[in-house]
């Protein structure tokens, strides 16, 4: 077995400079530059990180596009390449690419998983559901976070597939990221109903364990969520633990994980538009989590 040098992982390739190492291929396209000629974009990663590489054959691009299994692990000779000039942004222009035994890597330095420490997010979320006041929002939270098979799962989830948080672990990252920033903005507008803001927080991605299928390197949307959308599947999961619930109180929880991605104008899944101060909140702590994680993955 080949163990992955340090200063070849993703988050190290900053700097223009040939490279021989590997790196699992997740995703890949075949498209077509201004001139016609065809190329391969591929999407690769490692523990650390993921970078775009491309590959530009002479000829049979399509053949060699074929051939190209994602979810391996690949040997990849070429030269990270800075684009745009100047943007301190990099990829790999990739020379040749070789499909690897199981013999030949460590799986581990593959396999991508939250830095975080997962108590204290575990944590984090126990004591807001302890401070939550209103009684039928703390035990519509204590029926699904006190239920081992749910949080067992939830706790090492990928939050998406590309987007952000797309590694194990990332769900939890994300919902404790956005309930921080959610306490923030309470200690801004104090008017906010704190409960029910929480709780949107801690159950408005809860679909996402019936979204993904995902195994060491590769993570892949479920057949369920490709027909549904994670809101919906939310929706439902939460909607089956209400009984007993006063319809103004389930409107709302409901409400705010159906319009959490904002305006349905937007074309990011809502169904409604937010109507609520705290559906309002929601939607902003989540897009501001999102778009930040994103910028430094």
């Amino acid at each position: 077995m080949t163990q992955k040098a340090s200063s070849d992982l993703v988050r190290n390739l900053n700097s223009a400079r040939d490279i021989v190492s590997q790196f699992a291929v997740i995703e890949k396209t075949l498209r077509t530059a201004s001139s016609g000629r065809n190329y391969l974009d591929l999407t690769l990663t490692d523990k650390s990180g993921e970078i775009k590489g491309r590959m530009f054959p002479e000829n049979n691009a399509e053949k060699l596009f074929n051939s190209i299994n994602t979810g391996c692990i690949c040997k990849i000779e070429g030269r990270v390449n800075e684009f745009p000039p100047g943007s301190s942004k990099y990829n790999i222009i990739i020379d040749s690419l070789t499909e690897l035994g199981e013999e030949n890597y460590i799986l581990d330095d593959f396999v991508r998983t939250s830095d975080e420490n997962k108590d204290d997010l575990i944590s984090e979320i126990i004591t807001t559901i302890r401070g939550i006041g209103n009684p039928h929002l703390k035990n519509l939270l204590k029926s699904f976070f006190c239920d081992k098979e749910f949080a067992d799962e939830f706790y090492i989830s990928p939050a998406a597939m590309m987007h952000h948080h797309n590694y194990q672990g990332g769900l939890l990252d994300h919902t404790v990221e956005v309930l921080k920033i959610s306490k923030t903005l309470c200690e801004i507008f104090p008017e906010l109903d704190r409960d029910l803001l929480y709780t949107g927080v801690l159950l408005h991605d809860v679909g996402k364990i019936k979204s993904y299928d995902y195994d060491s390197v590769k993570i892949q949307m479920t057949k369920e969520s490709i027909l549904l959308d994670h809101l919906y599947l939310s929706a439902e999961m939460v909607k089956e633990k209400m009984d007993n619930f006063p319809d103004d109180l389930s409107h709302k929880v409901l409400h705010l994980i159906l319009s959490h991605h904002g305006d349905v104008k937007l074309g990011w899944g809502s169904t409604v538009n937010p109507k609520l101060p705290e559906a309002v909140a929601l939607h902003h702590a989540d897009h501001l989590d999102a778009k930040v994680k994103k910028m430094f993955q």
